[in-house]
This record gives C-alpha cells, structure tokens and sequence, in this order.
C-alpha cells in the first residue's frame, strides 16, 4: 500500500470550502445559473449581514460533507482497501475539520440567529424538530471529536469507543434530518440550492454504504490505529527501516 502526502487532507478540506463559495454561494436562485459576482459579493463583504449568513450556510454544508466522506472512507477502506485503507490517515484531520465548521456554524445560529434566546431556538420554534436532531447531532460530534485520542482509547476500553464512533451515522442521519427540515418552506417544499443538494446526497450515500456493509462478511477493525491508518503507516516504515 503506498503513503499519501499529509497536504492532501489540506487540499480536500480546502477544495470543499473553495467549491461551496464558488458554486453555491454563486448561484443565483431567481435566474437558476451561477453568477460568481454573488461569490465576490460573499467574500468581499459588502453586506457584512448578508456575507455572514452565507457563509454560516457554507461552513454548516462543508462540515457535514467533511464528515460525510471520513464516514464513507471506515466502509470504502474496508470493502476496497488497496484503494481506500491509504487515506485513512487524513481520516481524523477532516473529522476534525468539519466538527469545527460546524461548531462555528453552531455558534453563529445561536448568537445571530436566534439572539441567545431559548424562546427563539426551541420554545416558539416552529421547526422544533430540526433544531433537536440538530442539538442532538452536534453532541454526538463533539463528543468524538473529544474521544478521538489514543488516552480515550485506553480509559473507555475499544470497544465502548468503537460503539461512541460508530453513532457518528446516526448524528450524521439527524444532521441530514436537521437539513431538510429547516430548508424545507410550506409553499414550496424543499428550497436548496442544486450544489447543496449534493452535499446532502453524499451525506445519504455515507449512511447507505454504512448500511450495506451490514450485509457484507468484512473482517472487523480491532485497534485505535486501523480507525486513523497510523497501524499500517507504521507497519510500512518497519518495513522499510529492516
């Protein structure tokens, strides 16, 4: 199996980012066709009001695309793992990339958004249900993100870890569910943009191919180091060192 250089998780993370301001903060929903002048308008900010609520919108979508693919990479690595086992040492950064997007995304809607107000969040919230699978979701993703050490490893045991990390599809499941919710108006129904429409999709695909793998006889990980790629990294080095 061969390495991958650590700047490529740099460069997926960065190629998220880059996509979603170019084309979803481009598109322009009355004319249906990408106006990048939108973008320049975002990240310019001319309208510091209007440039903030766009990019919360970005850094939400990237951060659950983010964690979309570290999700898919545990099931693609087990299932193909001379092409996929190799990334899996980008697995952990991305993780953790996205869980901070959407932490800032968090922290935008709470302040911005809803005014610090839990009469605004939760108590006369019409779309209580999103704002839950979503408070849900975000608690689930911090609480990896706390445990994604070695230490955390060796205090919960493996296996009551694996079992933490493993409910990373359903925070991924109540995000996508917090997701349509919230975007979805009376009169019209679901109201996205066609490029955030795909990083929904990919956060379903994510959840499908976990399924799938329960159907398919693939030997089960055991150790810490398998989840990040750091056992077979290490295992290659020894190699080249005897």
């Amino acid at each position: 199996m061969t390495t991958v250089p650590k700047f490529g998780q740099w460069i997926v993370a960065l190629a998220v980012i880059v996509s979603l301001l170019l084309f979803y903060t481009g598109y322009d929903k009355k004319t249906q066709a990408l106006d990048f002048g939108k973008t320049i308008q975002v990240i310019s900010f001319q309208d510091l009001s209007f440039s903030l609520k766009e990019l919360n919108k970005v850094a939400a979508l990237a951060g659950i695309g983010l964690l979309a693919i570290t999700f898919l990479m545990g099931p693609l690595s087990r299932m193909f793992p001379k092409k996929f086992a190799r990334f899996l040492v980008w697995r952990k950064f991305l993780g953790l990339f996205g869980f901070g997007l959407i932490a800032l995304h968090v922290l935008y809607s709470v302040i911005f958004i809803y005014n610090l107000s839990l009469d605004q969040m939760i108590f006369n919230n019409p779309k209580l249900e999103g704002i839950l699978a979503g408070v849900i979701a975000f608690v689930i993703f911090m609480l990896m993100a706390l445990t994604s050490t070695q230490k955390s490893v060796e205090k919960m045991g493996y296996a009551n870890w694996k079992k933490l990390q493993t409910t990373g599809y359903i925070a991924l499941f109540l995000s996508a569910i917090h997701f349509v919710i919230l975007e979805t108006k009376p009169e019209i129904g679901l109201d996205v943009r066609p490029f955030g429409k795909l990083f929904l999709a990919l956060a379903i695909i994510a959840l499908m191919v976990r399924i799938g793998l329960i159907f398919v006889q693939i030997q089960q990980r055991t150790q810490f180091g398998e989840h990040v790629g750091e056992l077979k990294q290490d295992s290659l080095k020894n190699k080249k060192t005897n």
